[in-house]
């Protein structure tokens, strides 16, 4: 099943709040009315009982017999009078031939009108309560809709600044730390979120300035002693001054000190890679590719070229570098009598330089971590032989990084390695 989002949930929770809420008052309000009909009714039936009459007479047509008349003292200005049929009647004056009113007093005669006058009233409450309680859940389900919509509003509102941080800590990397999200808005969490992101970002980016730096200076302090002790060794050798005993020595040390250069070299030029680029001017891609074959060794491998010019911006030093790492890596990592296939084609608006070697199978887990400097991981594609260093692939994708593009490498059918370098032209 999908994993459901937090905004996906966020939303229900407060759409369920909501209209938890509102069937709370909604019920409330019907027990409430209930109530209110029931203590109706029971006031009714015990105040309004004795206002009710049965029987109106027109003054004089039937004209009851009429005696004890007396006032009632409650109602001022009410007289009332007993007939002989056991009625009560009730008038305003003596006189027969104003409008009498009557009502019976035998006690089944109230029990009935008692009985009547509750039924009608209990009809009543019931109708109005159904049609209440109809009402009730109209506006519950009318107020989902109108819940889910403020919930979605709200998540949506909550949220949005959260995907401005994700989406611009995303976009932050390791060759972009001079980037801060500088998030606006309230001085909320969110925003408290944003600049402790952004704290981190400096003492990240404080961190690698201060790795690369060292790694510059201790490559720079270095080269020098090597270059004394290279010098020192190839003199003697030279001359014929090395005893034959210690030749095979000497040029061992030789041959690790060149070995040693190379390193420094390499990790000068991944120093470099990594802090940006300075200036940028006009690259052409494919006299910049044939001038680095044209200085290869390639030796018995057969080298196939198939060139477009295309122009990209950036740094000539470092992309002639990247390139020459692609083209070694494929020489170096080739089978006996290989071959290596040189391309460079346009894609999509963008500039790809690829190189293509025959080679041994390269395992899919083995990709991934061929970009990663020293990688260890194959024998057959380590800094193990006599002019690796490790760090030829880890530079590529510094220097396309550098210049806002990205390497893509995957394994070639039958064996060795596709490696390109994409670039925006």
């Amino acid at each position: 099943m999908r994993r459901m989002s937090f905004r996906t949930r966020l939303v229900i929770i407060i759409a369920g709040v909501f209209i938890a809420a509102g069937a709370a008052l909604l019920t409330v309000q019907y027990l409430v009315v209930q109530q209110l009909f029931a203590s109706a009714i029971d006031t009714t039936a015990a105040s309004c009982l004795p206002a009710l009459w049965d029987t109106q007479i027109a003054g004089g047509t039937s004209a009851p017999d009429i005696t004890d008349v007396a006032p009632i003292t409650e109602e001022p200005g009410l007289l009332y009078g007993t007939t002989s049929t056991g009625c009560t009647y009730f008038a305003e004056t003596a006189d027969i031939s104003e409008i009498w009113f009557s009502l019976p007093t035998d006690t089944t005669s109230l029990d009935a009108v008692e009985g009547a006058v509750l039924q009608q009233s209990t009809f009543l409450a019931d109708e109005v309560g159904g049609g209440l309680l109809l009402w009730s859940i109209v506006v519950l389900v009318g107020f989902t809709g109108v819940a889910g919509a403020i919930a979605f509003w709200l998540a949506r509102r909550s949220l949005d600044r959260i995907g401005e941080v994700t989406a611009a800590a995303r976009d932050i990397s390791e060759r972009d730390l001079g980037r801060r999200l500088d998030l606006p808005g309230p001085d909320d969490e969110i925003k408290e979120l944003g600049d402790t992101i952004d704290g981190m970002l400096d003492r990240l980016q404080s961190a690698f300035t201060a790795q690369d730096r060292f790694v510059a200076n201790a490559s720079h302090e270095l080269r020098t002693p090597l270059t004394t002790t290279r010098t020192a060794l190839e003199i003697p050798l030279e001359q014929g001054a090395v005893p034959a005993d210690l030749q095979a020595n000497m040029r061992r040390a030789l041959r690790a000190t060149e070995q040693s250069e190379r390193l420094i070299t390499a990790l000068l030029a991944l120093a470099r890679a990594r802090t940006g680029l300075e200036e940028v001017e006009p690259v052409e891609l494919s006299g910049l590719i044939q001038e680095e074959i044209d200085d290869l060794d390639a030796q018995e491998i057969a080298v196939h070229t198939n060139l477009r010019e295309l122009t990209v911006q950036g740094d000539t030093v470092l992309l002639s570098r990247a390139v020459r790492n692609l083209l070694e890596n494929g020489i170096r990592h080739n089978v006996p009598e290989g071959e290596l296939w040189v391309r460079c084609r346009r894609e999509r608006g963008r500039a790809i330089v690829e190189v293509e070697n025959t080679g041994t199978p390269i395992a899919p887990a083995t990709l991934e971590l061929l970009t990663e400097p020293f990688y260890r991981g194959d024998a057959s594609r380590t800094s193990a032989g006599p002019d690796g260093t490790g760090l030829g692939l880890a530079i590529v994708q510094s220097v396309a990084k550098t210049h806002a593009g990205e390497v893509r490498l995957r394994a070639r059918k039958g064996g060795g390695l596709i490696a390109a370098i994409v670039l925006p032209l």
